[in-house]
C-alpha cells in the first residue's frame, strides 16, 4: 500500500513542479500587472488552463494567448496550441455590519407627540406617542 501511496505522492510533485515550471514561463512573457491576476491550472489535450480571477484579466489575458504560447515553447520547450482561460472569482469576505443605534432627536420627537395628540386611532396614537418618548434627553 506505501508503495502506491509514493507513486501517487511522486507523481502529484512532479504534476505540481511542471505547473510551476510553466507558470514562470507564462508570467515571464507578460506584463508584471498580470501576474497576481492568473495562475497556471493544467495542460490537457495540447492546451494550457490558465485561471483568472475577473472578466477583465480575462479578456486581457486572452489578447496574449500567441505569446503565452510562444514563450511556453521557447522557455519551457512545450509545443502547445491554445489557451482555455477560465474565471474563479477570488471568494468574498463578507464582513459582518455592526448595529446601527440611531438616535431620536427631541425637536422630532416632539413633532411625533403632536402628531399622536391629532391622531384619533387609538392604536396609532399609542404607537407614536411610545415613540416620541425614546428620545436622548441630556
Amino acid at each position: 500500500m506505501d508503495n502506491i501511496s509514493e507513486k501517487l505522492n511522486l507523481r502529484f510533485i512532479k504534476k505540481a513542479l511542471e505547473l510551476k515550471r510553466l507558470n514562470h514561463a507564462v508570467k515571464i512573457s507578460l506584463p508584471v500587472d498580470c501576474h497576481d491576476h492568473m495562475e497556471v491550472a493544467d495542460v490537457r489535450s495540447n492546451q494550457l488552463i490558465i485561471l483568472t480571477d475577473s472578466p477583465v484579466w480575462q479578456t486581457r489575458l486572452r489578447m496574449y494567448s500567441q505569446t503565452i504560447l510562444e514563450a511556453l515553447h521557447q522557455h519551457a520547450g512545450v509545443k502547445l496550441t491554445r489557451v482555455t482561460l477560465k474565471l474563479i472569482p477570488p471568494k468574498r469576505i463578507v464582513k459582518e455590519k455592526s448595529p446601527v443605534f440611531r438616535t431620536l432627536s427631541e425637536d422630532n420627537a416632539n413633532l411625533i407627540e403632536q402628531t399622536a395628540n391629532c391622531i384619533s386611532d387609538p392604536a396609532l396614537q399609542a404607537a407614536l406617542l411610545q415613540l416620541s418618548r425614546k428620545t436622548k434627553k441630556p
